[in-house]
C-alpha cells in the first residue's frame, strides 16, 4: 500500500476532498467510537479515547485506496504507467542531514518564539482546558497520542500525500501556502489552527526543498514534545502559555532578537545548500 501511493498525487480539489472527509466522516468515526467506548468501559473511557485519534485517517484511508485502485484499472486499460513521485526522498543538499536535523531542532524554538505575538493575545477556550487537563491526567496515552502519532500521522496524510500531490499540479508557492492552509483548518479551531498553519508552512517549504518526510516527521515530533513536556512539568502555568510566561521579562526581548536572527539567517543558508528540489510537474 505505500509503496502504491507514490502514484497517488491529488490535485486542489482532490486535497481539498481528502480534509473534509477526515475532518467530518473521520470525526464523526472518532466520536461514535468514544460514545460506545463510554459505555462499555465508563472509567477508562478517557485514557482509551486518547488514542482514538488515527480513526480519524480511516475514512481519507479508504478514499486513497479505491482512487489507488481506479488509477491502476485505468493503467491496465490504457496500457501506460501513471505519473509518480516517493513520498519520502530526503536530499539535504551541501547541508547534509546531520547539519539540518541540528538546524531544524533549534528553528522550532526561534520560529515559535518569533511567532508568538500572533497567537498569544488569543487565549485558550474551555475546550482545550479541558484537553490539557486530560492530558496531565492522563500522560501515556497522550504522550502516544500528541507526540507520537499525530507527527507521523499529520505528516504522511498533509506533506506526503496533500502536498507532494499539490506540488505536481501547481506552483510551489501556491502548493505550499495550500497544504498549510488545509493543516490548519484540519484542527477545527483557530486557537490551534493559526499555529499550525504558520508551522505547516515552514513544514511545507521543508519537504519542498529535501524531499525528506522524516524532516517534517521530526519538526512536527519536537513542537508536540516540547509543549507535552512543559504541560507535565508546570502544570501551574496557562493553558495558553508561551514563551513570554517561560523565559524572565529581563531576558525576554533579548532572546526574541537572537531567535528572529537565527531563524533568518539559518532558512537563508538552508535555500542557499538545498539545491534539490521536488519538481513540480512530472
Amino acid at each position: 500500500m505505500l509503496n502504491k501511493l507514490k502514484y497517488y498525487l491529488p490535485n486542489i480539489a482532490q486535497s481539498w476532498l481528502l480534509i473534509i472527509i477526515m475532518t467530518l466522516v473521520g470525526s464523526a468515526l472518532v466520536a461514535l467510537f468514544n460514545f460506545i467506548l463510554a459505555q462499555i468501559f465508563p472509567l477508562l473511557s478517557t485514557t482509551i479515547a486518547l488514542l482514538s485519534y488515527p480513526l480519524l485517517f480511516i475514512p481519507p484511508g479508504i478514499f486513497i485506496l479505491f482512487s489507488l485502485k481506479k488509477l491502476f484499472h485505468n493503467r491496465l486499460l490504457g496500457n501506460n504507467e501513471p505519473p509518480s513521485l516517493k513520498i519520502n526522498n530526503p536530499n539535504f543538499g551541501k547541508l547534509g542531514a546531520g547539519i539540518s536535523f541540528i538546524f531544524l531542532f533549534f528553528l522550532v524554538f526561534s520560529i515559535n518564539l518569533t511567532t508568538e505575538p500572533l497567537t498569544y493575545w488569543m487565549g485558550t477556550p474551555d475546550f482545550l482546558e479541558q484537553f490539557m487537563n486530560q492530558i496531565q491526567d492522563n500522560k501515556l496515552s497522550s504522550f502516544i497520542s500528541v507526540v507520537l502519532f499525530a507527527p507521523i500521522l499529520e505528516e504522511l496524510f498533509c506533506r506526503g500525500i496533500i502536498l507532494r500531490g499539490l506540488l505536481h499540479h501547481t506552483s510551489p508557492a501556491k502548493a505550499i501556502l495550500l497544504s498549510a492552509l488545509m493543516f490548519g483548518i484540519m484542527h477545527l479551531n483557530p486557537w490551534q489552527a493559526i499555529p499550525a498553519f504558520i508551522l505547516g508552512l515552514f513544514m511545507g517549504w521543508i519537504y519542498w526543498k529535501t524531499h525528506s518526510l522524516w524532516a517534517t516527521i521530526f519538526i512536527h515530533f519536537v513542537n508536540n514534545g516540547f509543549s507535552f513536556i512543559v504541560t507535565i512539568i508546570f502544570p501551574e502555568l496557562p493553558t495558553h502559555f508561551g514563551f513570554v510566561d517561560i523565559i524572565p521579562n529581563s531576558y525576554y526581548y533579548l532572546i526574541y532578537a537572537i531567535a528572529l536572527i537565527y531563524t533568518v539567517s539559518v532558512i537563508l543558508i538552508m535555500n542557499k545548500n538545498y539545491d534539490k528540489i521536488i519538481p513540480v510537474k512530472i
